[in-house]
């Protein structure tokens, strides 16, 4: 008995996965259906619109980049080519001690701009002590610090 082909829209074909889990890489084609991976494997029963050939080539999840100062280009470029030319598809900003302070406000507005990759942020320790104890140069009273931060 024949089982039934699979229609997605896009069947990568031949590729070699790198997983990231430490695995060793193995051969496979990857099946994309309404833009989320449907399935990995040796995909037989599987036909699709797109089915380009990755012979040669490797297939791997998108990257993370932990570090970057993309402050404002987020803005300024939202298809984020640099990034994603590169294979990275989220990026951690906030990084040395400063971010957005109102992150509601900059998610709401990243959301507005349709923006191709995504975005994590951290809490930056310089605005969080500049919001407790203003510019001045002194250590933090540990009591302030506690009552302010909750």
């Amino acid at each position: 008995m024949l089982a039934t082909a699979q229609q997605v829209d896009i069947l990568i074909r031949n590729g070699k996965i790198l997983d990231g889990t430490g695995n060793s890489w193995y051969y496979a084609d990857v099946a994309v259906k309404d833009g989320k991976i449907v399935a990995i494997g040796k995909l037989t029963n599987y036909t699709a619109t797109k089915t380009p050939d990755a012979k040669g080539l490797i297939i791997a999840p998108g990257f993370i980049d932990v570090h970057t100062h993309c402050e404002g280009d987020e803005k300024k470029n939202p298809q984020a080519t640099n990034f994603l030319l590169d294979g990275v598809t989220t990026v951690v900003t906030g990084n040395c001690g400063s971010y957005n302070t109102n992150l509601t406000s900059y998610f709401s507005l990243l959301d507005s701009i349709k923006l191709s990759i995504n975005i994590a942020s951290l809490v930056g320790h310089n605005d969080v002590r500049k919001a407790i104890i203003g510019t001045t140069m002194r250590d933090p009273n540990t009591l302030a610090l506690v009552s302010d931060l909750c």
